[in-house]
């Protein structure tokens, strides 16, 4: 019954090229949600594979479908009298429409909270033979990220000699540029640490080939004391020691200066989604077709039937409750307070977090006014009328 009730819509983005049968965008994106919703693609997808699917998929999807319809407050500038509304965001982790917005914020508060030193951008990587149990088990992930933090404070303490306190933020992503399930983690360090009377200890350089080899070690010593004791298990193990000799790959080349650095780096690396949607180059009702860079620069573009690419998009969402940012040291909630008492004694500032305020309101887009709230209302928006047009629609000016 559903597959007959469905109907092909017509795709949003205007091709202007093909290429072996298939429509090549380059104008506008090609959303997300455009995908989901054409053709009844989600809800025969829904239909499919309902037994499989987790409870946190169905629910932020579901809000990203109706991300338009919570309602929206009317702004009006007092100068030159432009009405914009502004939508009330869905809060999904799909929604790149409220999506970039709420990052670009977020990333503004956090890079306030961190302190004004060297940071080191480092990631951490584990061998493809691991992937299938984290995505078999996502309890694992957070073993992965206590792996992580362990790692990264071991070896700073170390190389600091354990009379300072390093600072880490630790990032979960379980997507690489393909959208092939890859977890691996993202970490913002600190190049030095906070002694206890609030004095800043340098790092002198960063302890990259003892790092490669401690990642490892507490990875596969965490996982083997959580995996089933089995023989294939401890093959595998004792297999990827002698493999991987000089310990698992890790990149630490980046160095982070300053503030702007900052919240380039977490806006891209921090709160990035699974694709963006300008990779999307084409949708042709059947099919998807994006593109990710190689190392070497090059585009490399690969096609997915619709079903693959939500299979593909759903199943980086992190379950519920689970926290895909952690932090360690002196940027843990605790330690925190501590050194932002202290931050006058040393060179080192820290700027206060300040949050939003409620009375936040656009700016003209014709005279750049700052616009004044007018009201806000649930549902919908009303269809833009002319002047002397007959209104078809009432429901806006109508109550329960």
């Amino acid at each position: 019954m559903l597959f007959r009730q469905c109907n092909l819509l017509d795709c949003v983005c205007n091709p202007v090229n093909v290429l072996d049968g298939v429509s090549i965008n380059q104008g506008n994106s090609i959303s997300i949600r455009h995908i989901f919703s054409d053709n009844c693609n989600w809800e025969v997808y829904l239909v499919l594979h309902r037994d499989g699917l987790r409870e946190v998929e169905i629910s932020e999807v579901d809000k990203m479908l109706s991300c338009d319809e919570k309602g929206y407050r009317v702004f009006m500038c007092p100068v030159c009298g432009e009405v914009r509304t502004v939508f009330f965001g869905c809060n999904s982790r799909l929604c790149t429409h409220c999506g970039k917005s709420y990052t670009d914020k977020w990333a503004e508060r956090v890079a306030r909270s961190t302190f004004n030193v060297l940071h080191r951008h480092v990631v951490l990587t584990i061998p493809e033979d691991l992937r299938k149990f984290f995505l078999q088990d996502r309890r694992f992930l957070k073993v992965l990220m206590d792996c992580a933090i362990k790692t990264l404070g071991d070896v700073l303490c170390w190389r600091l000699k354990s009379v300072a306190t390093p600072g880490v933020v630790v990032v979960l992503h379980t997507f690489g540029k393909d959208m092939k399930f890859n977890p691996h983690l993202h970490c913002l360090v600190t190049e030095g640490g906070f002694k206890k009377n609030g004095t800043w200890v340098q790092l002198g350089y960063f302890p990259y080939e003892l790092l490669r080899k401690s990642w490892q070690y507490q990875v596969l010593t965490s996982l083997k004391a959580e995996l089933e004791d089995s023989y294939e298990n401890r093959r595998l193990i004792d297999s990827l020691f002698k493999r991987y000799s000089k310990g698992f790959y890790v990149r630490a080349k980046d160095t982070i200066r300053n503030k702007k650095g900052m919240m380039k780096y977490i806006g891209r690396y921090i709160k990035h989604p699974a694709i963006a949607e300008s990779r999307i180059s084409s949708y042709d009702g059947k099919s998807v077709c994006f593109w990710h860079e190689e190392d070497n620069g090059t585009r490399k573009y690969v096609s997915m039937s619709v079903d693959e690419f939500i299979t593909a998009v759903i199943r980086h969402i992190p379950d519920e409750q689970f926290k895909t940012i952690r932090h360690y040291g002196v940027y843990s909630r605790g330690l925190k307070k501590k050194f932002r008492a202290l931050r006058y004694m040393v060179s080192i500032a820290q700027a206060k977090i300040t949050e939003f305020l409620k009375s936040w309101a656009p700016k003209c887009p014709k005279c750049g006014t700052n616009m004044q709230y007018v009201c806000s209302l649930e549902g919908k928006p009303p269809p833009k009328q002319k002047f002397g047009e007959k209104i078809t629609d009432w429901s806006h000016m109508t109550t329960a």
